[in-house]
C-alpha cells in the first residue's frame, strides 16, 4: 500500500482540483462542497486497476485504496492544503452589488443601468436583399440594404467602375512624369510603378523583382502576377546617368542597378518593407494584414478591407446572408494564427447563447468605404490607423503606440458587444464608424483622400469636411439621422483638440473624445500648423469661412451630451501596476512625476503654444527651485529623470503624476490612474476623462495654472491620510480608464496577472484593486454604455426615464454616497 500512497495522494490533489475547477464554473464557493466532492474522488480511487496488470491479488482480506485511518488522515490534510492553495490562487471578489459597482460615481446613471430589468435574446434578423451585378465579384453586397461596398481602386453601384489613386505626379504607364520635371519630394512619389489602386510604388517590371500586373482579361480584382518589392520611402538620388534628382537620395544602382534592390536576390542594399503584411530584408515573408475583427474568420483581408466570403457580408464578414448555414470550414480554421484576435460577436448568435440582453441598443452602421475602408487601404504605412498587426511567423502583437488607437478599438468593441443590435427600428442610438483618426495619418501624402478634392487645408478642415460627407451620405441613404435630428448618433473624435472644429449639422450628436475643454468661444491651441482649427479658409463646398461652420458654431465638449473617454492603452503599457498583479510592497519613493515631450529646443516652439507653455514653464520652476534634490520630484524628458526605469515603473513607484496638456488631450491622467498615482491636473477649463460621471475629486488634484510657482508646496501640504484615502479611492474605480472586452486584450492582461501570481508562488495578488484585473465588468466601454442608457429619454426627446430609474433616482443617489464614504 505504501507504494501506491503518493501517486494516489497526487491524483487526489489532481482531482480536487478539477472538483474545484467544475465547481467554481458553476458557481459553487470553496469550502465544504470542495471537501466533500474531494472526498467523492477518494472513493472513486478505490476501484481504478492501478497495476492490475503486472500485480497478482493480493492473499487474505482485501484492503481498499486510500480506505485505511492513516491515509483517511492524510487526504484529510491534502484537501484542508488543498483549499489554502486554491483560495490563495484565486483574486479577490468582484463587486455584486448596484452600490458597489456605481461607487465613486456622480449622479444616477449608472444606478439606473443597472436596475433595469433585462429581456429575453431573440436570434438575429437576416437579410436577403441582392446587389446588381454581385458586386462585380471584387465588392461586398450589404443584403440588408442591397448596397455594393467595393475596394479601393473600384466603384460605383456595382463596383465596376475604377476608382484610382494616383501615385504624387504620375504619368504614362503607371510612371513618374519625370524626374527632373518637378524636384518636389512627396509621400506618393514613385520611381518604379504605381499601383494606382492605393498609390503604393513597387521596383518596375522590367527588373527581376519588378510588379507586374494580372494580365489583360484576367477576372476584375485578379492579384498581381508578382508583387515584387516595394519602393515606398525609397527614393532615387541620382538617374540612370548619374545626374542629381532633387526629390531622393538614393544612388540610382543601389536602387536598380544588378547588385541592387529591384534585380539583386541578395541586394547589398535595402528598401524599407512598410506596407502591412511584408516582412524580412527583402520584403518575400508575407504575413497576414489587419483588418476589423480579422473579417470574423469570414473572409479575406487586403490592407483593411475584408472581401467576405459567399453568404457573408459586413465591414467585418461577421453578418450572415438569410438562408446561408453556418459551416464549419471557415477562414479562423485554415489560419489558425487569426483566432486569438478574434472576439466573439454576441448581437449574431443564433441560437443565442447570451440568454438576455439590455439597452442601450446599438445599431452599428456600414459606412461607404470613401469614410472607413479607404483609409485603411490608403495609409501604406503598415503600422497606422491600427491597434494590433502581425509579425513574424504570423504572430500578432500590439502596435508600439497609436495616438488614435481608440477608434479602431471602439469600432470592434461596439461590433461584437451585446447592447449591438441588427435592427435599426429597435435601435437606441447609431454608432457612426468614420475613420478620423486614420485620415490624421494619411491627409497630405497624396491628393486623395482630400476633402474638398483638390484643397488641401490644415488637417482639421479636411476632417470636419470628411464627416459632414459622411453624415450627408447617411442622411441621404438611410431615415435614420433625420428622425431625431442625429442626436442618437454617436461619432468618435480621436483627434488632439477633439470636437471643436466638428461640423454644425453633425454636432447634436453624442461625441466622444479626449478632450473636454469647456471655454467658449475658444482658438486653437496646437503648436502644429496642420491642425490648426482657428484658421480661415473659404470654398465654393461651403459659403463663407469654414469657421462659422465650425468651431466659431459651438463648444469644444458639451458635457450634457458628449463624453471624455479613454485614451486607448494596451495593458503592456501599465504592466508594472500594483493593479495588474505586480507586487504592492514596493514604496512609492518618487513624489512627483512627469516625463514627456516639452519642446525646449531653440526655433522649435517660439510662441510656446505646445501645451498652453504649461510644461516648459514647470521645468524652468522645477530648475530654479531644486525639485528634484530637495523634494525627489522627477519632471522633464527622459534625460532629465536619470534613470533607466521604465515609464510604467516609475509611475508604480510614484505617489503624485502631473496631468498636462499637449497639443491638446495628452493621456497623462490615464497613466496615472492605471498605475494608482495620484493626478495632478493642471489645465484651466478642460474637464478630464469620465469627470462629468465620476467624482474625480475623490483621488485627484486640480491645480490652477496660476499658482504654477506653487506646485509642490500644495502637494506637501496634502495630509498623508488625504493622500493614503484618494489611493485606496483609485483601486476602486482604477478599471473604468482602461479597455477590455476584446479577445486580445483580456489575453494580454491575463498573462502578465498570471506571470506575477507565479513569481509570488502561484498566490493572486491580494492589493486592492487587483480583482479588476482581467475583468471586463465596468471597464472604460461598459461605463460609456451605462451612460447612454441613462441619456436616453433626452436623446430621444421623451424624457420618460424607465420605472426602474424613476422609481430609484433618489435612492440610487443615496446608495452611492454611501459606498462611496465607506
Amino acid at each position: 500500500m505504501d507504494l501506491y500512497k503518493p501517486l494516489g495522494l497526487a491524483l487526489l490533489l489532481l482531482l480536487g482540483l478539477c472538483s474545484q475547477y467544475a465547481l467554481r464554473n458553476q458557481g459553487a464557493t470553496l469550502g465544504a462542497p470542495a471537501h466533500l466532492a474531494a472526498r467523492s474522488w477518494v472513493s472513486t480511487l478505490s476501484s481504478w486497476p492501478f497495476g492490475a496488470q503486472s500485480r497478482p491479488p493480493a492473499e487474505g482480506p482485501k484492503r481498499r485504496l486510500l480506505q485505511d485511518a492513516e491515509n483517511d488522515k492524510h487526504a484529510d490534510e491534502a484537501v484542508k492544503q488543498l483549499i489554502v492553495r486554491l483560495n490563495a490562487s484565486r483574486l479577490l471578489p468582484l463587486p455584486v452589488k448596484p452600490q458597489e459597482r456605481c461607487v465613486l460615481t456622480k449622479g444616477t446613471w449608472c444606478m439606473q443601468y443597472h436596475l433595469q430589468a433585462p429581456v429575453p435574446r431573440y436570434p438575429p434578423r437576416y437579410y436577403d436583399k441582392p446587389c446588381p451585378n454581385d458586386c462585380n465579384g471584387v465588392g461586398n453586397c450589404n443584403h440588408e440594404y442591397g448596397l455594393c461596398f467595393c475596394p479601393a481602386g473600384w466603384g460605383g453601384p456595382d463596383c465596376s467602375q475604377p476608382r484610382k489613386r494616383p501615385c504624387h505626379h504620375m504619368g504614362e504607364g503607371k510612371r513618374d512624369a519625370g524626374w527632373h520635371n518637378l524636384t518636389a519630394w512627396s509621400h506618393t512619389r514613385c520611381a518604379g510603378v504605381c499601383d494606382d489602386d492605393v498609390a503604393m510604388c513597387y521596383c518596375p517590371p522590367d527588373t527581376k523583382y519588378g510588379h507586374r500586373e494580372a494580365p489583360p482579361g484576367a477576372r476584375p480584382g485578379a492579384p498581381p502576377e508578382q508583387r515584387g518589392r516595394p519602393l515606398f520611402m525609397c527614393t532615387p538620388g541620382t538617374d540612370k546617368d548619374g545626374k542629381k534628382v532633387e526629390w531622393g537620395g538614393t544612388p540610382y544602382e543601389d536602387m536598380f542597378g544588378p547588385e541592387g534592390w529591384c534585380n539583386a536576390d541578395k541586394p547589398k542594399f535595402t528598401c524599407p518593407c512598410r506596407l502591412d503584411g511584408l516582412l524580412g530584408p527583402t520584403c518575400s515573408e508575407v504575413v497576414e494584414q489587419t483588418c476589423t475583427n480579422q473579417c470574423s474568420g469570414h473572409g479575406e483581408c487586403n490592407q483593411g478591407f475584408c472581401k467576405c466570403h459567399a453568404g457573408w457580408y459586413g465591414v467585418d464578414c461577421g453578418l450572415r446572408r438569410a438562408g446561408v448555414l453556418s459551416e464549419v470550414g471557415d477562414e479562423w480554421l485554415t489560419k489558425p494564427w487569426i483566432e486569438p484576435t478574434l472576439t466573439h460577436t454576441v448581437a449574431t448568435e443564433d441560437p443565442p447563447l447570451t440568454p438576455v440582453r439590455r439597452r442601450p441598443y446599438i445599431y452599428v452602421y456600414d459606412m461607404k468605404p470613401d469614410f472607413s475602408t479607404d483609409l485603411m487601404q490608403y495609409r501604406i504605412e503598415g503600422s497606422h490607423c491600427l491597434y494590433r498587426s502581425f509579425g513574424h511567423g504570423n504572430r500578432t502583437s500590439f502596435v508600439g503606440y497609436n495616438a488614435y488607437g481608440v477608434e479602431p478599438v471602439l469600432h470592434e468593441l461596439f461590433l461584437t458587444s451585446e447592447h449591438r443590435t441588427l435592427d435599426p427600428e429597435e435601435a437606441d442610438y447609431f454608432y457612426v464608424p468614420v475613420n478620423l483618426g486614420c485620415l490624421f495619418d494619411v491627409y497630405g501624402w497624396n491628393e486623395i483622400p482630400r476633402w474638398p478634392r483638390g484643397l488641401l487645408g490644415p488637417r482639421t478642415h479636411g476632417a470636419a469636411m470628411m464627416q459632414r460627407e459622411a453624415m450627408r451620405w447617411l442622411n441621404a441613404t438611410f431615415p435614420y439621422f433625420a428622425r431625431r435630428g442625429g442626436r442618437d448618433h454617436i461619432w468618435v473624435n480621436p483627434h488632439d483638440e477633439g470636437a471643436c472644429y466638428v461640423w454644425k449639422e453633425v454636432w447634436p450628436g453624442v461625441m466622444l473624445s479626449h478632450w473636454g475643454r469647456l471655454d467658449f468661444p475658444h482658438a486653437s491651441n496646437t503648436a502644429y500648423g496642420q491642425d490648426n482649427y482657428s484658421l480661415p479658409l473659404h470654398h465654393a463646398a461651403h459659403p463663407g469661412d469654414w469657421r462659422d461652420h465650425t468651431s466659431l458654431a459651438h463648444p469644444c465638449f458639451d458635457p450634457k451630451k458628449d463624453l471624455v473617454v479613454p485614451a486607448f492603452k494596451q495593458p503592456a503599457l501599465y504592466n508594472k501596476s500594483p493593479f495588474l498583479g505586480a507586487p504592492a510592497d514596493r514604496e512609492r519613493d518618487v513624489f512627483a512625476f512627469f516625463i514627456g515631450d516639452l519642446r525646449m529646443e531653440p526655433g522649435r516652439d517660439p510662441a510656446c503654444r505646445y501645451s498652453r507653455c504649461i510644461r516648459q514653464r514647470l521645468y524652468n520652476i522645477s530648475r530654479d527651485q531644486h525639485w528634484k534634490e530637495a523634494h525627489g520630484v522627477l519632471y522633464g524628458e527622459r534625460k532629465d529623470i536619470g534613470s533607466d526605469a521604465t515609464y510604467s515603473e516609475l509611475l508604480a513607484r510614484s505617489k503624485f503624476c502631473f496631468v498636462l496638456p499637449g497639443d491638446g488631450w495628452s493621456p497623462r491622467w490615464e497613466d496615472a490612474v492605471l498605475h494608482g498615482c495620484v493626478p495632478v491636473v493642471i489645465m484651466d477649463d478642460v474637464q478630464v476623462v469620465f469627470e462629468s460621471l465620476i467624482d474625480v475629486s475623490l483621488f485627484s488634484l486640480r491645480i490652477p495654472e496660476a499658482d504654477l510657482d506653487r506646485v509642490v508646496d500644495i502637494l506637501k501640504a496634502l495630509p498623508q491620510a488625504k493622500l493614503a484615502e484618494m489611493q485606496r479611492h483609485l483601486a476602486r474605480v482604477w478599471h473604468r480608464y482602461r479597455y477590455m472586452g476584446l479577445r486580445m486584450l483580456e489575453d494580454s492582461a491575463r498573462s502578465i496577472m498570471w506571470d506575477y501570481r507565479a513569481e509570488a508562488g502561484g498566490k493572486a495578488p491580494r492589493t486592492p484593486g487587483a480583482e479588476f484585473s482581467t475583468s471586463r465588468q465596468d471597464d472604460a466601454f461598459a461605463t460609456i454604455l451605462q451612460w447612454l442608457y441613462h441619456r436616453i429619454p433626452e436623446v430621444h426627446g421623451t424624457q420618460q426615464a424607465s420605472k426602474a430609474g424613476a422609481l430609484t433616482a433618489g435612492a440610487a443617489s443615496d446608495s452611492v454616497g454611501v459606498a462611496a464614504a465607506a
